[in-house]
This record gives structure tokens, sequence and C-alpha cells, in this order.
């Protein structure tokens, strides 16, 4: 019925719909089909104006009365409602007509122009959207029906109706949207082309084809074309049998930056459904070229291949997915060894399936097999960049390192590639350098991997031995130890960290700080999170790079290693950074996480109440998390009674501040000396307090800390400044 309607459509602009009447009251008369035919009748006199809109909806009730609801006829209704003004009805009539067909998309079409007359834009636009998304060729004003009409009119030679069906589709183009695409003109150029020669006019015919040609040309060679209209003419030159032109068409989407997966796809499927798997294969093999990495063009290739060779594709297919489910799941190695070689006995041109039993063969420790495998992978899908990078970290290992970084020399490492694969390239661009002993330009790349990933355990050991050996460190410590051997062979299993850890500590008292961090680092990746690791760590970070250091430890964060232990890590290196408020937030997050131990609380209340000291602020908070930490830990050290008198002398309670700093043997301890002063000083004992200062202005600072001491008892030496006035 939907083809009626176009018809009638086109025959009331083609101010022909006499001859349509006449059609359809001759078809009344052999009694058959009545309520189609009495549906079409009504629509050609609503569309020819012969009939008022109240006769029209009269009309069509009847039908439904006699022959039964149908979709046409419920539309007509909304046609004549819609033309009375009565919207409501009308659009209740339109969704009676999708209510029993579905597919009846002109209906969409009559609600999207009630609901724009309406001023409601919004559900307009939603309507014609389905009418758009539903209407064959829709985009082109109806094509498949202007098409379908003119091949009917030229089958029976009514060549003046096969002209007019289809040049009225350009008239109906520049009258509704003022111009006409020019895939729209290539078609009908071509259309009027045969009608020509199939009336004997060959002359005309041929200019007709050349114009054509000359515009589906111009569309090929403009980079802006988009990939739906190259589509488009593709169809149209095979339309009228020029296979050949089509094909630079296909070529030309497949090979453009940004194509659309569906538009692969579509291609994909045509030429494979159709069984014209050479061509296919010619297709995808120069569109591999220009986007090896592309999954689409990458599995259409896969399946032409596939075909060519005989195999059944989807028995091939399924044994792949399982292939994928063992590996991501660490399924059963035996029958994933016998599924590979199942794969790869049907076909032996799918680099991924040879990529996978190499890794399996690697892992057995058969490296001449895996060779043989990676050797294969690399043939098939050299042009890929994961298959290169896994060939060059085979090549790199086990073969000739200058071969692997050729290889690697050829991936573009200014491209917009996964933080992975860059990672992966510096790995093995460090890896090897180091090979070749320049162990400064290997420290250079390592550096960007670990800004990527900072806990992997192989970049940690070659960053390691990499400072021992630019180190200048004594000769029996410039020497790869047992532990690092291990862990580059991945032997993990018995390793003794006492002589690594005694290594660290006399590399810390040479003050080969970058060093003892990475080791630290390594060392805490296998202690299972013991404070006392991450308490190490956290010292040669302060020395080290404490910036470095909370990015590394946030990045921590991200992976299982989430606990409060790290929390307070960052709370204690932003603390080094002096960057207080940050600081107090992460202490703070410490102490939200359920079931906190009571020595894990103390440390926190400790900081924090050391952060509200220096902040200057919530001096009552301070003294009350202080004395928190101090009744909560057991052991009362000397920093937690140091901390709690600073709070006190903070807050001007002179004498609680006293009881405990005399409790504190101040030794070599610079801040207590600086709170025995400013106790002093709070007295009014002005000499005596300048006394105690006066020697920690001849000590370095070696932290932010003790240097923002320093400015404080410069504050009170010279300004002279009241204590409670100066804070």
């Amino acid at each position: 019925m939907l083809v009626h309607l176009r018809r009638i459509e086109l025959a009331a602009m083609l101010k022909k719909l006499d001859k349509m009447l006449t059609h359809y009251h001759a078809k009344l008369k052999t009694g058959r089909d009545l309520g189609r035919l009495e549906t079409c009748l009504a629509l050609a006199e609503q569309h020819g104006e012969m009939t008022t809109a109240s006769e029209a909806t009269n009309v069509f009730q009847e039908i439904i009365r006699r022959h039964g609801p149908s979709a046409a006829a419920y539309y007509g209704i909304g046609y004549s409602m819609e033309q009375q003004g009565n919207f409501d009805r009308a659009i209740f009539n339109y969704q009676q007509a999708l209510t029993a067909d579905p597919d009846w998309v002109a209906a969409y079409f009559g609600l999207s122009q009630i609901h724009y007359q309406t001023g409601d834009e919004k559900r307009g636009d939603h309507f014609f959207y389905l009418f758009e998304q539903a209407a064959p060729y829709n985009v082109y004003g109806n094509f498949e029906t202007h098409r379908k009409l003119c091949q009917e009119f030229l089958s029976q030679e009514r060549f003046g109706e096969a002209e007019a069906a289809i040049q009225t589709l350009a008239e109906w183009w520049l009258e509704n949207k003022g111009a006409c695409p020019t895939e729209i003109q290539i078609y009908e150029l071509l259309a009027t082309a045969r009608i020509a020669e199939a009336q004997g006019d060959k002359a005309q015919s041929e200019s007709r084809r050349t114009r054509a040609n000359g515009l589906a040309l111009v569309a090929l060679d403009d980079p802006k074309t988009p990939e739906g209209v190259l589509y488009f003419i593709a169809k149209v030159l095979e339309e009228f049998d020029d296979f050949a032109k089509a094909i630079k068409y296909y070529k030309k989407i497949l090979k453009a930056e940004g194509g659309s997966p569906a538009m692969v796809q579509k291609i994909g499927s045509q030429f494979l459904s159709l069984g014209e798997y050479v061509l296919a294969k010619e297709l995808f093999d120069e569109a591999y070229l220009a986007h090896p990495e592309n999954p689409d063009i990458r599995f259409c290739l896969l399946v032409s291949n596939l075909k060519l060779a005989g195999v059944n594709v989807e028995e091939y297919l399924i044994g792949r997915e399982r292939l994928r489910q063992l590996i991501d799941n660490g399924g059963d190695k035996v029958e994933l060894l016998a599924l590979l070689h199942s794969l790869l006995a049907k076909f032996g041109g799918d680099a991924d399936v040879q990529g996978h039993i190499a890794d399996v063969y690697l892992r057995l420790g058969n490296i001449e097999r895996a060779g043989k495998h990676y050797d294969a992978m690399f043939q098939t899908d050299g042009l890929s960049r994961q298959t290169a990078l896994k060939y060059a970290a085979f090549v790199m290992q086990y073969r000739e390192p200058d071969v692997a970084m050729e290889i690697l020399s050829k991936i573009d490492t200014e491209a917009s590639l996964p933080a992975d694969s860059h990672a992966e390239i510096y790995w093995l661009k460090a890896n090897f350098y180091a090979r070749k002993r320049d162990f400064r330009q290997s420290l250079v790349l390592l550096r960007k991997v670990l800004a990527i990933d900072p806990w992997n355990v192989s970049y940690l050991v070659q960053e390691v031995i990499n400072l021992i050996n630019l180190s200048t460190l004594d000769e029996d410590l410039r020497k790869v130890d047992k532990v690092l051997a291990s862990l580059s062979n991945t032997d993990d299993a018995r390793i003794d960290w006492s002589e690594f850890d005694q290594a660290t500590r006399r590399m810390e008292a040479q003050h080969a700080y970058e060093l003892v961090y990475a080791r630290r680092k390594l060392r805490y990746l296998y202690a299972n999170g013991s404070e006392e690791s991450l308490l190490e760590l956290v010292q040669a970070a302060c020395k080290h790079d404490a910036a470095r250091a909370t990015y590394d430890l946030m990045k921590l964060l991200n992976t299982n290693f989430d606990s409060p232990n790290i929390y307070w890590a960052l709370g204690i290196i932003f603390k080094e950074l002096w960057q207080l408020e940050t600081a107090g937030v992460w202490l703070e997050q410490m102490l939200l996480f359920p079931s906190l131990a009571k020595q894990a609380k103390a440390k926190a209340y400790l900081e924090l109440a050391d952060c509200f000291i220096w902040q200057g602020k919530n001096g009552a908070k301070a003294v009350e998390y202080a004395k928190l930490a101090v009744d909560l830990d057991d052991k009362k050290d000397a920093r937690s009674l140091r901390i709690l008198a600073h709070a006190y002398l903070k807050a001007g309670q002179i004498r609680q501040a006293k009881v405990y700093l005399d409790q504190v043997d101040a030794g070599a301890d610079h801040e207590v000396r600086y709170l025995q002063g400013l106790l002093q000083y709070r007295n009014g004992a002005r000499s005596q307090a300048n006394q105690i200062w006066k020697p920690l202005l001849t000590v370095p600072s070696e932290s932010l800390r003790f240097h923002n001491i320093k400015q404080e008892v410069l504050k009170f030496y010279f300004d002279g400044a009241p204590y409670l006035k100066a804070n």
C-alpha cells in the first residue's frame, strides 16, 4: 500500500491522477481485493482534491467498517483531519495507522508536520527522525519510490513517464530543499541515459553518462565528500553496470581516516554475502595497509581469507571465541594448546592465533618453536602496532637487539597511542640501551615508562640496575645483587631480602637517595604492605623527591593496594612538601576507614594535630587531637609529647606545655630546642630564648619543615613580636 500511496503522490505531481483513477475503477470491476482498491481510490481522490476533507473522512470510515482497519485508511482519516486543523484527531489516527502497520512511515512524517505547526519542535524533530530512520532512502526524498517507478515504466517502454518519474525527484529536492545533491544528479543522469539508449538516442545517452561520470569523479576527488555519499554513488555505479568504478569508491571509504565501523561492516557483508571473496580480499588488503589497527577491517580481511581458503567460517570463529575465553579466564592449558593447534590446522594466516601459540611455547621454554610462530605472526600482521611490539619484545630478549630496535623505530611514538603502547615502546628501547650498556639513555626512557606505570616490577628492577651502574657508590655496592637477578628472571619464589635491605641501608648512608627510593619501592611491593617497609619508603621519598612520591602513591591507590597506611603515607609526604591542608585531607580520609587499628588512629590524630598547629588554626582541635594521640599510643614516644607541648603553647597554656616538654630530651632534636626557646619567650625570658635559638640559625635547612622553624625563630629573634600577636 505504501508504494500505491507514493504512486498516487507522484501522479498528483505530474497532474496524471485521471489515469490512476481510471486504472483503479477498472480493477474494481474484477471484484477482487476490494478493500485495498477502494482505499487506493479514496486516497487518489483525496490527494487530487476531488473531495472535501469531511467527505474523505466518511469514505475511509466506511471502508474500515466494511473491510476492517488498515494503516492506509487510518492515514487517510489523519490526513483529512490535519487539513481541517483538527490536530488532536489527526495525531490519534496517525498513531492508529502505525499501530496497524509500524512500517507505515508516512504517518511519522504526518506527525512531525503537525508538531511543527503547533510549535512543538522537539517532538516534531523526534517524529521526523523516526521517519528518516524508517523510510527507505528517505534522505534522498523517497528515492526508492521514484527509482522503482522509473524502472517499472522503462520495462513497459513508457519512456516519457520513466523520465518524469526520476526527474520529479530532483524537482522535489529543488522545491523542498533549494538544491539537489550531487549523488541524486548522478543517478538521474545515468537513469535518463539508459532511457535515451532504450529509445535509440545514443548521442544523448553518451552525453548524459559523461556528465554523470564527471560529477562522480569530482565527488571521489573531494576529501570532504561524506562516506555515505561515496557509498551511495558506488551503489548507483553498480546498478548501471560500472562495477570497476564502484570499487574505487569502496576503496576510498575503507582507506579514509575516521570511517565508521557500520560502513566497514556494510561493505564487508555486501561483498562476502555475494560470494565476491577475491574482490573483498582486494578491498580489505588495501584498507589494512591504511588502517592496520582497525578491528572491523581486520575482521573482514580475516573472513575473506578464510573463505578463499575454503574454511568453514562459522566453525572457525566459534573456535576463536572459545580461544579468547580461555585466555581471558586462564582456562585449561591442555584445552588451550589443543584448540590452538586445531585452529592452525584449519588456517595458518591468523596472526592472533600464531601469536597466542607462540606465547604458550615461550612459557614452556621452547624458544625455537615459539620463534617460528612469532615469525609467522609478524609476517602476516607486521603493520599492526601491537603485533610489531610483541615481535620486537621477543627479538629483543632472545635474538638480536638491533633488529628489535629497527622494528621499534618504525612505530610513531608521537601518534595518539594508548598509554600501555607508549610504555611498551619506551620499555623496549630502555632495554635496548641497557643491553648496549648506555645506562644513562636507558634511564631517560625508563623515567617516561615509570611516569605511566610507576609500580611495574620489571621497570623498577631495570631502574635500580641503571642507577647502580651510574652511581658513585663504593665498588662492592656497584653490582647487581642476587635479588635483582632473581627478579629479572621472574624467579621470586625464594628470595632472601636481608642482604638486599642491608645494601639499601649502606647506599642510603652514601646519599644515593634516588637509588634508595627505587629499591624501597621494590621492597614494599614484596613486603605484603608491612608498615615498616612503608615507613622506610616514605623516609626515602622525603629524602629523594616527595613530589614524585605523591604521584607514585596516588597511582598505587588506583590498584588493589588501597589501604589506610597509604593515606597516612600521602599525608606525611604532603607534610614534607609543606602542603599542610592537602596533608590534612589525606589523614582525615585515613580516619574514615572502618575498624581502623588503635595505633593507626593515634598516628593519624598526631599528624593532623601537627598540621593544625603549623597552619595556625583550630588550636583547640590541635590540642584535642594531640591528647587523643597520646592517650591511644601506649608507647608515648618523644615526638607525640613534643607535638602535644607545641599544641598547648599555641593555645597559650604555658604550664601544660612545660609539663610535656620537660619529659622530652632535646638531644639533637632541633624542633624540641625551638619549643624550649618558645617556652622561655612566652614566659618573658627573651634573652634566654635567644640563647637557645641562636645555634639553630647555623644549622642547614634540609627540609621545608626546618626552614619554617628557622623562619619562626627569626620572626621572634629580630622582630621581638609577642608570641600570640605574631600568630
